[in-house]
């Protein structure tokens, strides 16, 4: 009973093709997989990831779906990054296809006018601390957030709590503090009211913060307001298919 919800291929920043995921897949008997790659930025990027999930690509999904449906069920989904001030263009591009579900994710956060990324670099991140204060950057991505969810074009919140990326051993927050349980709460509460679902992402224990997205805490406050978990790997590599995925299993059981 195998499942992956989050997984990346060739048609974004993933490191193998579709058909050699699905296959192995397969082999390693997996039940249900979905592939949810990138789609392209807002045109105001220029070149930077604009050649992301094209309709050729999304056409093959539909062709490998059909063809391996009696070895495993392969899910058709997306990812889109949040960018307030292209909403328009946004909610355009979720429209044009059908997906069996559509993340929406923050890896930006808005600096001073600029988008800065988050996951980069840990040098990135905290010449962002610097410039606006972890407190101000962490509301920004929050408000963020939530003004995506609030459209109602997405379906799952990816990796919710990503900007704790680079907090190993609480370094710029604890997490316990009022203000920030305060912007987890009024996101969470959105996310039920939109009757969205919410991912558990193991990929957090791959990198420095050492912890799943979201916290256990977090995830505790979906648990009782009722809110669908679904779990991925977010995988890029082939060595992060199953990456957690017992771990996610016991750690949701356990809080069940």
């Amino acid at each position: 009973m195998k499942e992956n919800y989050h997984l990346h291929t060739t048609i974004s920043d993933g490191k193998f093709k579709p058909e050699e995921l699905i296959r192995l897949a397969i082999k390693r008997k997996f039940k249900t997989i979905g592939i949810t790659d990138h789609y392209k930025f807002p045109p105001a990027f220029k070149e930077e990831k604009s050649d992301f999930y094209s309709d050729r690509d999304y056409r093959n999904l539909i062709k490998l779906r059909d063809k391996y449906i009696d070895k495993i069920s392969v899910f058709i989904g997306v990812e889109f990054d949040w960018f307030s001030e292209h909403k328009d263009w946004i909610i355009k591009e979720t429209k044009k296809r059908h997906y069996d579900y559509k993340f929406i994710s923050m890896h930006f956060v808005k600096v001073n006018e600029k988008n800065e990324p988050i996951d980069l670099f840990a040098d990135t991140f905290d010449d962002s601390v610097k410039k606006i204060g972890i407190k101000n950057l962490v509301e920004s991505y929050y408000n963020e957030l939530r003004e995506g969810i609030k459209t109602g074009c997405f379906d799952v919140v990816a990796h919710l709590d990503l900007i704790k990326i680079w907090n190993k051993n609480k370094r710029y927050f604890s997490g316990d503090e009022k203000w920030y349980k305060r912007q987890i709460n009024e996101t969470l509460r959105l996310i039920k009211k939109e009757n969205m679902k919410l991912e558990l992402n193991t990929s957090g224990w791959r990198r420095e913060c050492k912890e799943q997205y979201p916290a256990e805490w977090i995830l505790k406050e979906a648990i009782k307001l009722k809110i669908p978990i679904i779990v991925g790997t977010d995988c890029h590599w082939k060595e992060h298919l199953e990456f957690g995925l017992k771990r996610a299993k016991n750690l949701l059981e356990r809080l069940k």
